[in-house]
């Protein structure tokens, strides 16, 4: 029996393919819904750890050095390390994995370069490594010029507001510097880390920022109680594996998965609501939600949460403080930005997450119409700029489906269709020579929404769901490389995130078969 996609020669032929995948791709959806659910938490949430990378394992295994019963767990993580394979996505980014396993190989013994940072998210990961150079005395680390650059960054913006893990990383890249010249560290800095440090001793729930904060206590007042409970926060919280993780999104990923998955039955009845119910609770005082409860609320996770509440009782419980974030925080020209921090600018896929959630949750009384303009001129010629996922097609998937939500957008289908690899699948990057399991869910996504009236999209579909069937694992998830931005320019991957994503296009791929061939 032919698959979509095939050479057929009548309808018949076609209509027995897409019965055909239709029921492969059903079982498939069936797997991936069943694995969600077994990996709910008794509060409703999702908390999966996002997958080890060389950055947090490096800076704490540095941090680490040279405190006697923290050996162990260092060797660990520098076996792990050696192991590692850098990020690849770009060179910058190599460079830093590259330096940062170097670094701690030789104990300092690698040189310190600009690794020829050009722009601003790779000048602040330079302040990184250049902190942690001037920490473990790394030949071209220069301690006065990085006291100057955090005195200018921490000048930058005059008293506007900053993120709190940022201006407490600075801080500790401050403290850095002045032991490396023997200067005095401010009593203000110590007290500011205690305030900062969560009930488990670590600072905003990352081992990175924690195991700077670490380093640089750890050099300016080794016995101070805060300094020790850093520390046991760290120990306490490597995996078995030897590493430490990013982040644990649980709010972004639940909100995510409810919007991936709601209206399949099993889930519906089994996790839904529980997950309505853990989301209207992590709303933060100010309205907005946090990606993670230890940090304050962003814009892309509040229109990703209002999204995933639209249309529940959820909804209207929240409404009202979330109408008032939502004025609060647009900006003069009618959009949101990532971050409610002075140095942030609008990001396309969160201007849409934030158009989308508040009109599916409808907040009262706020002007949509100057950001649907703002969105649809940056995709008119079908190919969808964002921030924090990188494969092409999330910004199809999530931005495309704001600026055009009923219409067809034949630039889009024409973008995606030409990107279409061989085995089905798109690939994560452009020109990378492999296909990505959340890409292809994406591209599904936004074929489904874009494309249900296009005679042209049917093999593609088809093609894309024997994909997604085809390297399913046998737990009923997906695999992939990192897609997710953090800290910019270095990525993340996290299976609840990939999994999402992937099994929504098979949902969204399916809706549209069953619709245009409904079981007799």
């Amino acid at each position: 029996m032919p698959h979509v996609g095939s050479p057929v020669t009548g309808a018949s032929a076609r209509s027995a393919g897409r019965t055909d995948i239709s029921a492969t791709a059903g079982r498939c959806l069936d797997r991936a819904t069943r694995f969600a659910v077994d990996g709910q938490g008794g509060d409703g949430a999702w908390r999966v750890p996002s997958e080890p990378r060389v950055l947090e394992n490096a800076v704490v295994a540095c941090s680490l050095a040279g405190v006697r019963h923290a050996q162990a767990a260092r060797a660990r993580a520098v076996r792990w390390l050696a192991r590692a394979r850098p990020q690849e996505h770009d060179p910058f980014t190599r460079a830093v994995d590259e330096w940062l396993v170097a670094v701690v190989a030789t104990g300092g013994g690698a040189a310190f370069t600009d690794l020829a940072a050009k722009d601003g998210p790779q000048a602040r990961r330079t302040l990184y490594l250049h902190a942690l150079a001037c920490a473990a005395a790394s030949p071209g680390a220069d301690a006065r010029r990085l006291l100057d650059q955090v005195a200018r960054a921490l000048a930058a913006g005059g008293g506007a507001r900053r993120k709190p893990w940022q201006r407490a990383l600075l801080l500790a890249f401050d403290t850095i510097a002045r032991t490396a010249l023997g200067l005095p560290v401010p009593v203000g800095h110590v007290e500011e880390f205690e305030r900062a440090q969560s009930p488990d001793g670590s600072f905003y729930g990352m081992p990175l920022v924690t195991g700077m904060l670490h380093l640089a206590l750890t050099r300016a007042t080794p016995g101070h109680r805060v300094t020790l409970r850093a520390r046991e926060s760290l120990l306490a919280d490597q995996r078995p594996d030897g590493t430490w993780r990013f982040l644990v999104s649980e709010v972004w990923d639940t909100g995510l998965l409810v919007r991936c998955l709601r209206g399949d039955r099993h889930f519906d009845r089994a996790a839904l609501p529980p997950a309505l119910a853990f989301l209207a609770r992590a709303q933060n005082p100010d309205g907005g939600w946090p990606c993670t409860a230890v940090l304050d609320s962003d814009n892309d996770t509040t229109g990703n949460t209002l999204l995933a509440l639209a249309g529940t009782p959820q909804a209207g419980r929240v409404r009202t403080a979330a109408t008032r974030y939502a004025r609060r925080h647009q900006t003069r020209d009618g959009l949101w930005n990532t971050w409610l921090t002075h140095d942030d600018t609008p990001a396309p896929d969160v201007v849409a997450h934030m158009v989308a959630g508040i009109g599916a949750a409808a907040l009262p009384g706020l002007d949509l119409a100057r950001a649907r303009t703002w969105l649809t001129a940056h995709g008119a010629d079908g190919h969808w700029p964002s921030d924090w996922y990188i494969p092409p097609a999330y910004g199809a998937a999530e931005i495309s489906t704001t600026a055009h939500p009923h219409a067809p957008h034949r630039p889009t289908v024409d973008a995606l269709l030409a990107a279409q690899r061989d085995d089905g699948g798109w690939p994560r990057i452009d020109g990378e020579p492999y296909s990505s399991p959340t890409a292809t869910g994406l591209a599904l996504t936004a074929l489904a929404t874009h494309g249900s009236s296009l005679p042209d999209v049917g093999g593609a579909i088809g093609q894309a769901l024997r994909f997604l069937v085809e390297t399913q694992t046998d737990d009923g998830t997906w695999t992939d490389r990192p897609v997710m931005s953090g800290p910019r320019p270095l990525l993340t991957a996290t299976g609840t995130q990939i999994h999402a994503l992937a099994a929504r296009g098979l949902r969204d791929a399916l809706a549209l078969i069953r619709q245009e061939h409904p079981p007799c």
